[in-house]
This record gives structure tokens, sequence and C-alpha cells, in this order.
């Protein structure tokens, strides 16, 4: 095998990545988005096939396995298989039952070396009918298929190299999922992230379990690395250790900046847009508010206490949300402001927001530019077909989608403007979709504008991205020293 294998050259640092493998079966390939990583793992990939052999993607977001697919046909001279998949007469891929992807294991031998899945699948699991002793009580057996033939599959050779693409979405190791992906180990392993903390460093310790550089329990590596209180003292409330946290890293990850290896690519360019509530807006974000006021002992001792601000966060979006008389936005009028500058100047715009209910609002108010939508409700076939549009037809300027559709895993470099209608919880995310457009072949600086409006949870929770993007730089990017950032 050799580089007649791929169709696309690759720049230096993707081949730098290779010399980096020949001395690492298993690492995080952690270079920050926008660098290449998919044409990284499958050059690697291609490089070290042997007969008889394949490569497992496991994607850690659904919609991933069909821009694997295509980038897998884009830059080499091999063929990819999506489990369960099955052509339909129209020409389009439709994704089968749980069945059908084990069917598709168990004939493995017939399948191209490119097999790609999503996270969920390896949770698939089924009774056998007997019962075992769990602790003090006898429950009955359960199996998990699709996880045991993938094992089974690792060890005998036959899927030499796995790789776990956007694999901080695997972060909990007690999940069924979690847990089972931790069981599927191969020869050679790749974790690939492009924002391996997103929001604490516990959200680690599933990379390196699975890729061997950990050896004790969650608890064990919580206890270590974090600082506990608060109720009954199990509540992280600090960090501690990370120094080696750091150390740990370095033997297993390899992460380059844009800024380091591509100093050419144009800058990201950061504008606050703070907008002011109009009296009947207020008057409904007050409503809220009070009744988050009247609630704040249950949102504490919440599980997801953040979730429980959901309505807060809304009411400073659209309040046609929470009410059937009141429909106002100021976000939607400087948004209709910010999208016809923009496109006035022949210019192409991403619209992110957290929640589809205020995409659907944000589709509606821009009509007339004819927008592409991208959300959670989007079948994954016509996910390409969507992106391909907005790449390549010129009166396609403005796509809108939920961050968790639309910000990760593709490439919208037709466009240098992004506007986040609402942010997300943390900066990684928000980052990572900022690099849809912020990558290789992006020729023009990228506008990034954040949209707060005054005096609401926007600018708290604008705060809180700042705070976290703080620790993930300290940790992982060093751009502050860790004693620094603790006290």
């Amino acid at each position: 095998m050799g580089d007649e294998m791929l169709k696309t050259e690759m720049y230096p640092h993707q081949q730098d990545c290779e010399e980096y493998a020949k001395t690492h079966n298993k690492f995080l390939l952690g270079d920050e988005q926008g660098l290449g990583k998919t044409l990284e793992v499958i050059n690697i990939a291609v490089k070290n096939k042997q007969p008889n052999t394949h490569c497992l993607i496991i994607c850690g977001v659904n919609g991933l396995k069909y821009n694997w697919y295509n980038e897998v046909h884009k830059h080499s001279y091999e063929d990819a298989h999506i489990l369960g998949q099955k052509v339909m007469k129209n020409g389009k891929i439709k994704i089968g039952s749980n069945k059908d992807k084990l069917d598709d294991l168990f004939n493995i031998d017939n399948l191209p070396y490119f097999i790609i899945t999503n996270i969920e699948t390896l949770r698939y699991k089924r009774k056998t009918g007997s019962r075992i002793r769990k602790g003090k009580k006898y429950v009955e057996e359960v199996i998990y298929p699709i996880s045991d033939k993938i094992i089974e599959l690792c060890k005998c050779g036959k899927i030499s190299i796995i790789a776990a693409d956007e694999c901080h979405k695997m972060k909990n190791p007690d999940s069924e999922q979690g847990a089972q992906f931790l069981r599927t180990n191969a020869d050679r392993e790749i974790a690939m992230t492009g924002t391996p903390l997103m929001n604490t460093p516990l959200d680690l310790y599933i990379i390196l379990k699975w890729l061997g550089y950990e050896d004790h329990s969650f608890y064990q590596f919580k206890f270590h690395f974090c600082r506990l209180g608060g109720f009954g003292g199990h509540e992280v409330v600090g960090y501690k250790n990370l120094n080696q946290l750091q150390k740990l890293l370095d033997k297993m990850m390899l992460r380059r900046l844009k800024s380091e290896v591509l100093p050419d690519l144009p800058d990201k360019i950061y504008i606050d847009e703070y907008v002011e509530m109009s009296d009947k807006q207020e008057s409904v974000y007050a409503d809220v508010y009070k009744k988050v006021k009247e609630e704040i002992d249950l949102i504490i001792a919440s599980p997801n206490p953040l979730a429980r601000l959901i309505r807060l966060r809304q009411a400073t979006g659209y309040t046609g949300i929470l009410s059937s008389k009141i429909k106002e936005s100021a976000k939607l009028d400087r948004l209709e402001e910010l999208v016809e500058d923009i496109t006035s100047n022949n210019q192409k715009v991403i619209i992110f927001s957290n929640w589809s209910q205020i995409t659907d609002e944000i589709s509606a108010r821009l009509l007339r530019y004819n927008p592409l939508v991208i959300t959670g409700d989007t079948p994954d076939a016509d996910r390409p077909l969507i992106i391909d549009k907005f790449q390549t037809d010129e009166t396609s300027k403005v796509i809108i989608g939920t961050i968790g559709a639309l910000g990760t895993g593709v490439t919208l470099t037709e466009a240098n403007n992004v506007i986040f209608f609402d942010e997300p919880w943390n900066n990684a995310l928000k980052e990572q979709a900022v690099d849809r457009t912020h990558r290789i072949g992006q020729k023009n600086s990228v506008n990034v504008y954040t949209l707060l409006t005054k005096n609401t949870i926007d600018e708290r929770v604008h705060q809180l991205v700042l705070e976290k993007k703080d620790l993930s730089d300290a940790v992982i990017d060093k751009s502050e020293t860790v004693s620094f950032l603790l006290s």
C-alpha cells in the first residue's frame, strides 16, 4: 500500500500524523477543528491495510456516518459500507434494523475495507431468557450481540483498526453505549476529537481508558483529579493534579492548532451583538424569571440544572414559544438586519441555535432568502445533499441549523459569517460549530456574531462559556498555567 491508494494530496501536517502513527498504535488525534482529521485517519488506515482485514469507524454523532462514507470515496480508492445499509431504487441509502447490522458483521468477508456505524449501535441488546445472579438478586441475562460480534472480529484480526470520531460524545463510562465502547479494542485505535475537554477533566476518562492509558475506575479517576464537596461531599467543586493529566496527554495525544500549521488561514473575528428587549418581551422574561426563582431549590437539586433554565433562555430568543399572545424578539429583528447586510455583500452565512423551535422561527422570518435547514429532524441521507447545495449553489446564501445537527462533521467553507442566535453551554461546542467554516479551504476571515440580550441570562451563559474555555485552554493547549487556573 502506498500514496497511490489516496486520491487527495495531503498537507505537511497531515503527513506528520502518519509518522506519529508509526510509533503510536493507540493515540488521540486531537487536532483543532478544520485541519482534516478524517483524511489523516483514512491515510493511516489505507497505509496499514492488511489482507482480509477491515477498518471500523465508530461515529459519536449519528449523522457523521454519511460524511465518512462520502469522505472515503473522495479521498481514497477504497470502498465503504455503513452497517445495515440498503440502496433504494432512487439510489438513496437507507439504514436497516439492528438485525441487518448484525447480519453485515456475520458477512464481513464480503464487505469493503471501511465499515462505518454510530455509537448507539453498540447498545443494541437482547435478553437470553436465562437468569443470572447480580449482587443479592437474580436478573434476566442480557447480551449485546453487535458489540459482542465486533469484539470477536477484533480478536481474530478481521477488524484491525478502530477509529472513534467525535469520541468526546462517548464520555459517560456508566452508560450502556459507553460500557460497550470500552469493550471494543483492536490492534490499532485512533480516538478523534478537536475538543477533548468539553466541560471538565472527567470528559477525558473514557478516551484514556479506551486507548489503554488509564487503568483506574472512573471513581478513582474522579477522586484523583477533582476536588469534591457540596451536597453529600460528592459534587465536583474544583480540580487538582492537572499537571499529571497534561503529562498523560503528552504521551498519547497528537494535537496541532491551526495557528501553528496553517499560519496563512484567515482570522476569526468575534463580535458580540447586544440587543434590548421591548417592554412586552421583557414582561414575558420577567414572568419566567419569577417562576425560576420560585423553583430554585428544585433546580439546584436537579441532576441537570442547566436544562431547567431552557425556558428562560428561550424567552430571550422568541416569546412566541412561551406565550400565545406576545410574539416578539429583539434578536430576530437584529438577525434580519445582519443577514440583509451579509447577503447584500454577496456573502454566505450560517445561523445556529440550540433548539429546533427557534430555528423554525428563524426560517420563517428569513423565508425570502430560501434558507437551507438542518436540524435533528432532517433525515440523515438528506444532509449531504443540503450541504452540497450550500457549498455549490451561488443562490443559496443562508443555512440554518441546530448546533447538535449542523455544528459538527460538515464543511461549510463557502460561508465566512457565523451567527449564534443563542450560545451553547460551553466554548468547545461553539468553536466546533464555528470551525465548520474556519478550516482548510477558507480564504476569508470568519466573522462570528453572538446575539446577547442585555440584562438577561444570555450574559451569564456568555461568561460561563468563557470560563470553560479557560479550563480547556489550560489543560489541552497549555495557554495558561494550571496553577494560575486553580487559583
